[in-house]
């Protein structure tokens, strides 16, 4: 069935266009592929808030520590994230090529890339631990951040491994598994974390060095949960673990070039709201924690549209091979259509409960009224935000990932943080400037990244007719 046209003048050509039985079955699809990745994300999250409980309970100086401690960690594991984002789009063409018998194959070589970008992680974050004392923080800080990042580290490899399995069940549209793992390393962590952070059910107290084993044996026991589903009845016909094959430059080098620059990109966007949250200090004690709480609140707003991003690059992955625009267009379609639905969603319920949630976080009443405020700038840019993210996934199921990382290096540092240090320190609006930054430099990044995806639809057209 065709798609109407969506560039109808007519009020009654939208409507007709958005009553579409393909758009409607197409929203499902996405729906039903995406929402486990969400349910993973959220609860990917709670691991942290977990750590940050029990290290609470150990002591002040304990939950400061494993919150940079838990951050340092944050950011050697985006590359293990970012490098091995290359395999979902790679599968996912396959698949949409109906070359299962490759599949298998280039499965074997992602698993060598995580087993390398694993190894790489763990080497970077013991030289980090190893060097803490030399960063300026307060004096009985850096032996605790220590202890938690060595017990830490050794999660990293299991979490590459982790994310090739992952990558595996997205291309295949295979995600509900990788929402019930998830929970279940939830409550491993849970569990380890009380266990051994706090010494209970007779376990050593072992504090923050216990949380960080904690975070080492979830992620072993959920690289081998999710190797052996990929092993199971409904992975059989790509032969994923057929034979055992030697490391192959040739195959591993072309998901590299797809996974650097989507590494890259994951980098730049850390890096500025670690660059804003320091800024924010430099501004005042007040503005910062503010600054912090409507943070972690967007950042869990941000789970919604992040997941359906992937699923939405293995959708367009496998239609992008199909040698029609139309299929793609389609998806892209959906995935604007659920973006916008859970934006306001979103924003709604920032700007509705907003002094609730800084409430969560804290009992200061000026400290919340404060946060409220950012809160409110925080529910303006959750369309953005949304859309930014979701543009990168559509771009990434084209395996366009070297124009869009160059995109978010200018909106995210020239124009966002460029311009949120000027509203802040030049004309004077305090932590308001730094989220005017934030607003500006999103949008800017959703604009660039839809005039991409409009220019490779167009080229699609082209090469189709």
């Amino acid at each position: 069935m065709t798609l109407p046209d969506p560039n109808v003048s007519s009020s009654a050509g939208i409507m007709h266009w958005l009553a579409s039985p393909a758009l409607r079955a197409d929203l499902r699809r996405t729906l039903r592929l995406g929402l486990p990745l969400i349910g993973a994300q959220l609860l990917q999250i709670g691991n942290g808030l977990v750590d940050a409980i029990v290290a609470g309970r150990i002591g002040r100086g304990e939950l400061a520590a494993g919150g940079i401690g838990g951050s340092l960690w944050f950011v050697v594991s985006l590359s293990c994230i970012g490098l091995m984002a290359g395999l979902s789009p790679t599968l996912s063409r396959l698949i949409g090529q109906r070359r299962r018998a490759f599949v298998g194959a280039v499965f074997r070589q992602g698993l060598w890339l995580g087993l390398i970008t694993g190894a790489m992680a763990l080497g970077l974050l013991l030289l980090i631990a190893a060097n803490v004392h030399r960063f300026p923080f307060e004096p009985e800080l850096p032996p605790l951040i220590r202890e938690y990042l060595l017990g830490a580290c050794w999660s990293l490899p299991f979490f590459a491994i982790v994310m090739a399995s992952r990558n595996v069940c997205e291309a295949t549209n295979v995600t509900r598994p990788v929402l019930l793992v998830t929970a279940m390393g939830l409550l491993i962590n849970a569990l380890g974390s009380m266990g051994l952070g706090l010494g209970l059910a007779g376990l050593p107290k072992m504090g923050l060095f216990g949380i960080g084993i904690a975070t080492t044996i979830v992620n072993i026991c959920m690289a081998l949960m999710l190797l052996q589903l990929l092993r199971g009845k409904r992975f059989a016909r790509f032969e994923l673990f057929a034979r055992f094959d030697r490391p192959q430059w040739d195959q591993i080098g072309p998901m590299l070039s797809l996974s650097i620059p989507i590494f890259l990109g994951m980098l730049f966007e850390a890096g500025l709201f670690v660059a804003t949250s320091v800024q924010m200090g430099t501004i005042g004690l007040l503005e910062a924690g503010a600054h912090q709480i409507a943070l972690s609140a967007s950042a869990f707003c941000f789970m919604l549209p992040l997941g359906m991003s992937f699923a939405l690059t293995a959708r367009i992955g496998r239609a992008s091979v199909m040698g029609h625009a139309a299929p793609v267009r389609l998806r892209v379609a959906s995935g604007m259509i659920l973006t916008l639905g859970m934006a306001v969603t979103t924003a709604s319920t920032l700007i509705l409960f907003r002094y609730q949630i800084a409430g969560i976080y804290t009992a200061d009443v000026e400290l919340q009224q404060f946060a409220g405020s950012l809160l409110l700038l925080g529910a303006i840019f959750q369309l953005s935000d949304g859309a930014q993210i979701m543009l990168i996934g559509a771009l990434r199921g084209l395996q366009d990932t070297r124009v869009p990382m160059l995109i978010n290096a200018f909106s995210y540092w020239v124009v966002a943080f460029g311009f949120g240090v000027f509203c802040a320190h030049v004309l004077d609006f305090g932590a308001f400037g730094l989220w005017y930054g934030l607003i500006t430099g999103l949008s800017v990044a959703s604009l660039l990244l839809g005039l991409r995806l409009r220019y490779q639809l167009k080229r699609l057209s082209v090469r189709q007719s």
